[in-house]
């Protein structure tokens, strides 16, 4: 099946655009550009409504081309592709607001890290004051030791905050 031409989504966007248009013709150059087709194409759609040749330019008459248009927009092929980018417009929509409600996983977590103490932080994770390390070899341990700092850490603010801190001599 070929493809569904682009410009059925936008007929009545085009239309109203020339509809603005104050110049009584439309050649092939500016239906091209208006339409956001090639020469081939822009030549196909403008053909039956050309009423003047300028050399080996033809030009329509602006409102035939109108007409023409609003023909095209309320023909079957038309209605299709409308209805089949509203649907392809509600997949995506619902796949992206799937994402947002379910995000990435980063890294499994075992239940343990839920109750995460600093006591017992992973190896490679140490915290003084004013400074806090993390030594790992993997991407994924990496994660891990994160996520163990970060549930500790909501576990027991208090605690975090004792261990931050720079105590200052008075």
């Amino acid at each position: 099946m070929p493809d569904k031409p682009t410009w059925y989504g936008r007929l009545d966007q085009v239309i109203a655009e020339l509809e603005d248009l104050s110049w009584p013709w439309v050649d092939r150059e500016a239906l091209e550009a208006l339409l956001q087709v090639g020469p081939r194409r822009a030549q196909q759609i403008l053909r039956p409504c050309v009423i003047r040749q300028v050399g080996a330019n033809g030009l329509a008459g602006r409102e035939e081309l109108i007409a023409h248009l609003k023909r095209l927009a309320a023909g079957d092929e038309a209605q299709y592709e409308r209805r089949r980018r509203q649907k392809l417009a509600q997949v995506l929509e619902g796949l992206r607001r799937e994402a947002l409600a379910q995000p990435k996983v980063l890294v499994e977590a075992p239940t343990a890290v839920l109750s995460q103490q600093f006591a017992n932080l992973p190896d490679g994770v140490s915290i003084s004051p004013g400074a806090i390390s993390i030594t790992f070899s993997s991407p994924n341990e990496a994660l891990q030791r994160l996520l163990a700092l970060a549930m500790a850490i909501g576990n027991d603010f208090n605690e975090f905050e004792r261990r931050v801190v720079t105590t200052t001599g008075v």
